[in-house]
């Protein structure tokens, strides 16, 4: 008889997010970037490209190739966002700060550092994007949000013993989530942070989880409609 956690493995294996970089109309620009397929099974190797590009002040190209592949679903928006952030990061004293402040961010996660982080990106009122890049550089750590996260919070996090947590502001007519003014910001950031906390949490009761991993099953099993149970404190894949 399967345990609760084989609901949890089958919603994590069934995710699916298939990006062609090529497709990014730019990327003869970029030599060397925005090459190939980044299927569920290379979007960790993107991650750490990411990284190692943020840690070792590599190539800039490689925060347009996340920008890309979070935004991919967005075909009026995706080439837009990401030309916009590979003009503004080229120069190297704003790709230095960005470096900065996704480290930052990372090591002190605060209100604060989030908005530096999307000051050092060119998006001073953008949530999800700026979050995906902490949750690319410390995917142990921070998963990532949108507007099926943000859905799946509001309706379950009760259900998971979160009743007290704030759930995300979101734009009543398509579910984005909202954080141009400071109020907006400041609970989306709790919200954040709470979600984070939970992901890191579940991620420990699966054993050898990341918090992105987490979140990629939420991700899926929200989309499909299908339940996630509670997992007991003391872990365990059964």
């Amino acid at each position: 008889m399967e345990g609760p956690c084989h609901a949890w493995i089958r919603a994590h294996r069934a995710y699916d997010w298939s990006v062609d970089l090529r497709h990014f109309r730019s990327r003869n620009r970029y030599p060397g970037h925005f090459r190939g397929v980044v299927g569920s099974h290379e979007v960790v190797a993107l991650e750490d490209r990411f990284r190692q590009a943020v840690d070792t002040g590599g190539p800039f190209e490689a925060a347009g190739e996340v920008c890309y592949w979070k935004n991919y679903r967005s075909h009026q928006a995706r080439d837009r966002l990401t030309e916009r952030l590979l003009q503004f990061l080229a120069p190297p004293q704003r790709w230095a700060s960005f470096r900065d402040a996704v480290r930052s961010a990372g090591f002190q996660p605060s209100c604060a550092a989030f908005q530096a982080l999307r000051a050092a990106c060119g998006q001073p009122n953008g949530f999800a994007t700026p979050v995906t890049f902490l949750a690319f550089y410390a995917p142990e750590a921070f998963p990532m949000v949108d507007k099926h996260i943000a859905e799946w919070w509001a309706a379950h996090r009760e259900r998971f013993g979160l009743q007290h947590s704030p759930p995300f502001a979101v734009r009543q007519a398509d579910g984005w989530i909202q954080a141009m003014t400071r109020p907006k910001t400041e609970q989306n950031w709790a919200a954040y942070l709470a979600w984070a906390r939970f992901c890191r949490d579940y991620a420990s009761r699966l054993r050898g989880w990341r918090a992105r991993d987490v979140e990629m099953a939420v991700w899926t099993a929200q989309k499909g409609g299908d339940d996630l149970p509670v997992l007991d404190p003391s872990g365990g894949s059964d």
